[in-house]
This record gives structure tokens, C-alpha cells and sequence, in this order.
């Protein structure tokens, strides 16, 4: 741990030229952090954050002011943090923020770097967030949730227990979930249904239109033409062009390894129905 700027008669002007425009750790005198905090150089702890329980904070994460982390578990009967809580370099954790330990006595509730979590998001117990997440202001993950790389929850959005959801993935504001979702798509609605690919996103991380095209392709077949998972498969093998693409791999693996199962609602499914009925 380094050796941080804890003055009690730090100035606010003082405070806030250290918090923006320094490479010291600061830890705000209003601030509590426990014994067994280890915290990385350039480390910024604001107003009113308690840190405690076995937490690693990486270097260069900013904790804007009221942040909670390492509580216990917001589990029946867990009394006590468990495990341990890692967050990663250079992340941004917005005012009142919380992250929560694990319920395990070997668990982990762990943020990987670079990642952006705005006001009031949380971060339940044994959650994972892998490198560069979004979750935007007021999100809840429920425990063991898994958000891969570069993906994006919105505001107000909410994941049940164990729910996964994959690389570049975007879940529109005040969407729910009850399944995984697969990588580089769109979602929206309660629960969510699949609105299409996440292009922005894709075009902006370097994706080849190639790219984009066969995953466009095999998200239809899932999504809209609705074949079974083994068929698509089977053609992605025969298929030079589109079932070649790595990314259609990782959207097919993605899919068969998936513990609590994708569904297959799609915001097209409606007006399909609707078409039926004249």
C-alpha cells in the first residue's frame, strides 16, 4: 500500500487539487478504510467512502464520494464479509456506488481495469466484471453475475442471480434479465428481447464489415429464423464465408456453454404475431 495524503486539516481546495490533478493516493479525512485494504499508487478515496474487509484497489481507481465496498453479502443469515474484493487499474466508481463482498469464505467479488460505473450502481456478491465495463447510473447486478469485456448495462437495468452477459453486449435502460446474452448484440425490455447487433459499438472497436456481416447473419439464423443451436452449428462448419468468422464462433460458444440458457425473444417476434392475426 502506498503511503497516502490522510491530513485531517486538508483543506477543501487542498482535497480537491490532490483528488484531480495529482499522482498522490488520497483518502479524504471523512473517509474509513480498514486494516486490510491495499491500495495501489495514485488510488483516489473521496468524501465519506468506507472500504472494508480484504479489498485491492489497482492503481489509479478514483472513488468519488459515498462509495461503499466490501460490505457483507446481501445474503439471509451472512453477518460478515467473506472472501475477498478486487477492483482493477484506473476505474471510476461514481458516488454511492456498492460492491459487496462474497458470501464464500474462498469467493470473490472482483472488477476488472479500466472499468466506468456510474452513481448508484451495484455491484452484488461474487459478481464479475471482466476489463472496460459500463454500468450506468442505478443499475443492480444480482449475485454471481458475469459481465464480460466492453459490454454496457444502462440505467435502472437489472440481471437475476448467475445471469451472464457477453463481450460488447449493450442491455438498453430499465431492461431485465433472467437469462444470459450473448455477445455483441442489443437487448431491450422486461424481460429482454434481442433488438439486433450492438454496430456502433463494433464498428468503433475495429470490426471488419466481413465481420459484421456474418454475425449479422448468424444472429438472424438464431434469433429470427429461430433454427436449433445444433443446425446452425453444423452449417457454420460448411460455410467458408460467414462460419468462418471467429466472432461467430464466440457468439456460438457463448450460446452452448450459456449454465441458465438464452432466449430467443426478439422485438421482431411481436410483429410477426401481429401479421397472423389479419
Amino acid at each position: 500500500m502506498t503511503h497516502p495524503l490522510t491530513n485531517s486539516t486538508l483543506t477543501p481546495a487542498a482535497f480537491e487539487e490532490a483528488f484531480f490533478n495529482t499522482d498522490e493516493t488520497v483518502i479524504h479525512p471523512t473517509a474509513v478504510v480498514g486494516p486490510n485494504v491495499h491500495l495501489g499508487p495514485n488510488v483516489k478515496i473521496g468524501p465519506f467512502c468506507t472500504v472494508v474487509g480484504n479489498v485491492t484497489i489497482g492503481e489509479g481507481t478514483r472513488l468519488h464520494a459515498q462509495v461503499t465496498i466490501g460490505f457483507p453479502a446481501q445474503v439471509l443469515g451472512v453477518k460478515q464479509s467473506f472472501g475477498k474484493v478486487v477492483i482493477g487499474k484506473n476505474c471510476d466508481l461514481r458516488e454511492f456506488v456498492t460492491v459487496h463482498a462474497s458470501r464464500y469464505p474462498d469467493g470473490a467479488t472482483s472488477i476488472g481495469d479500466n472499468c466506468y460505473l456510474m452513481n448508484f450502481a451495484h455491484v452484488s456478491h461474487d459478481t464479475v466484471l471482466e476489463n472496460n465495463v459500463t454500468l450506468i447510473n442505478n443499475v443492480n447486478l444480482g449475485g454471481h453475475t458475469h459481465v464480460q469485456e466492453k459490454a454496457i448495462v444502462m440505467a435502472g437495468s437489472a440481471t437475476h442471480q448467475f445471469c451472464k452477459i457477453g463481450t460488447m453486449t449493450a442491455l438498453a435502460p430499465f431492461s431485465g434479465i433472467r437469462q444470459d446474452l450473448p455477445p455483441f448484440c442489443m437487448f431491450n425490455g422486461r424481460p429482454a428481447r434481442f433488438y439486433g447487433l450492438n454496430v456502433i459499438g463494433l464498428k468503433r472497436a475495429g470490426f471488419t464489415r466481413e465481420s459484421i456481416n456474418a454475425l449479422k447473419h448468424v444472429a438472424k439464423l438464431f434469433y429470427q429464423s429461430k433454427l436449433p443451436l445444433e443446425t446452425i452449428v453444423e452449417y457454420s462448419k460448411n460455410e467458408p464465408t460467414w462460419g468462418a468468422d471467429e466472432h461467430v464462433a464466440t457468439f456460438l460458444n457463448f450460446i452452448q456453454q450459456s449454465s441458465r440458457g438464452v432466449s430467443r425473444a426478439c422485438a421482431t417476434d411481436a410483429e410477426q404475431q401481429s401479421e397472423t392475426q389479419f
